[in-house]
């Protein structure tokens, strides 16, 4: 579908400035719009206190001597803001928020706020004192809190990249299944009893040579210290039966195949008391380490699919059944890979599962004919009778475009009216082919300029760079989302 221009009746100036004064919103607090910061010249300074600022849009502000406290921007957009030290800014609701290029200026007391679920990029708060806020579920990248005081604060489920911790107090947070990409620890303290629980702390991409670890009120020890006694935290975690930190510490360790297995003894457990949100966080931590190959992701979402099943008559299906759609997502969310997704509407009754079952094994049989090991599928299910199944198939673009054209004609054959491939299909899976070629043949030409006048001992670096540019190729060459829509499958 082209986009076109879409009429939306528009109002003059004047029809515009006699609502907003007729709406204006020093009356009354519970204003959900921008027009408190219309001034025009960017520069604010007031009370705030306790207004709703819902769904703001604000760009290029500085806010000097403002009051904020007990005051709403949940659902905000805000860019290029600058909140000076002497701001009030406690008890601030901020969740579900996109927040870029946000400076709090050095000195300024943060207190009792909630980020929840917004994504923030670049925001600095160096030398800040923060005292119970909330991160969890954020997407923080490229953000500052060099010698921060951080305490009583939440980083739960958060993906933390590229961001600085310099000289902070970690240890009395919580920040249980964050992720962190290249965050730089320098200086920086973290409970002994929360480190474990960090997923992606040991990678090499992080930076913490010079972390220290909390072991009691006082006490610190640096983190050389901590991985030298690392068989008392793993002692004490294993009389736990918790298997999360154990797949970190023995991955510390270098013991990857006792990691691997605690994975999977983690994920039983977690199965048996219908934890979806744990095994998420399992293979999260096992994509993170390599520890998990495409046939084991196969075999975790089978297995919830198996116990949400067993489910079904229970008041908890639904609810277990939406966490399996996140979890489903959270593994697929691979930026060198991309995403084939194809729409099946079936004339399948909803006391016919057993047939849903048996399509969904052929598919998965021609899959692993075709590309064995390569390619994660997952099934998302309308249970709205007929059923409804999406497929969606997750690796490098020249294996999702060499089972496209398979899938499709294999489905047109279980269509009533078996609708063959389409031209349109035929000449976009040949185009988007001989671009991935194009793209393969440039990375290999530039592969060959990089090994020469190399020492050996050069080559493997080389080699694991551009492998890794290589698989990527295709992913930028072409759209990462393509989708087939087909319709009507009938069981013969």
């Amino acid at each position: 579908m082209k986009d076109k221009i879409r009429y939306i009746p528009g109002f003059d100036k004047s029809e515009i400035d006699k609502v907003r004064q007729k709406l204006n919103p020093k009356i009354s607090r519970a204003c959900n719009n921008n027009l408190l910061f219309s001034s025009g010249d960017g520069l604010y300074s007031g009370d705030y206190y306790g207004h709703s600022l819902k769904r703001s849009n604000l760009e290029n502000c500085k806010f000097d001597n403002a009051n904020f406290d007990h005051t709403s921007f949940c659902g905000s957009i805000l860019n290029n803001i600058l909140f000076k030290a002497n701001c009030k800014f406690e008890s601030v609701y901020m969740e579900q928020s996109t927040l870029t290029d946000i400076t709090f200026e050095k000195g300024l007391h943060i207190e009792n706020c909630n980020f929840s679920n917004s994504y923030i990029k670049n925001m600095s708060l160096d030398s800040s004192e923060i005292r119970g806020v909330y991160f969890d579920n954020c997407l923080l990248n490229d953000c500052s809190f060099t010698n921060c005081k951080i305490r009583a604060s939440m980083f739960d489920g958060a993906l933390l990249a590229n961001c600085s911790f310099i000289n902070c107090n970690m240890r009395n947070l919580n920040i249980e299944f964050a992720t962190m990409q290249n965050c730089d620890l320098s200086g920086t303290t973290i409970s002994y009893f929360q480190l474990p629980y960090i997923i992606g702390l040991f990678s090499d991409s992080n930076k913490k040579d010079s972390l220290y670890v909390g072991l009691h009120n006082t006490e610190t020890i640096p983190i050389k210290q901590y991985l030298k006694d690392i068989m008392d935290a793993i002692i004490y975690f294993t009389s736990l039966e918790e298997y999360f930190p154990l797949v970190n510490l023995y991955y510390a360790k270098k013991e990857n195949e006792i990691a691997y297995n605690c994975i999977f003894n983690g994920i039983n457990k977690a199965l048996l008391n219908n934890d979806i949100r744990m095994v998420e966080n399992f293979c999260v931590l096992g994509q993170t380490y390599e520890l998990l190959s495409i046939k084991d992701i196969q075999k975790i979402l089978k297995a919830v699919d198996m116990r949400i099943e067993k489910e079904r008559h229970s008041s908890a299906y639904n609810l277990l059944l939406s966490k399996s759609y996140k979890l489903k997502g959270a593994v697929n969310q691979n930026k060198s890979k991309s995403k084939l997704e194809i729409v099946i509407n079936t004339n399948i009754e909803a006391e016919r599962f057993d047939l849903v079952g048996k399509f969904c094994n052929d598919i998965d049989n021609i899959i692993s004919t075709i590309v064995p090991n390569k390619v994660t599928t997952t099934y998302q299910l309308s249970h709205n009778s007929p059923f409804e199944i999406c497929l969606t198939c997750i690796g490098i673009t020249a294996d999702l475009i060499t089972l496209a054209g398979p899938l499709y004609q294999y489905i047109s054959k279980k269509m009533k009216n078996n609708i063959l491939i389409t031209p349109e299909l035929k000449e976009y899976i040949k185009n988007s082919n001989s671009m991935y070629m194009d793209s393969l043949n440039n990375q290999f030409d530039l592969f060959e300029q990089a090994l020469k006048g190399k020492k050996k001992s050069e080559y493997n670096d080389i080699i694991k760079e551009f492998r890794g540019k290589i698989i990527t190729t295709a992913s930028e060459q072409i759209n990462k989302d393509f989708a087939l829509l087909v319709s009507q499958y009938s069981e013969e």
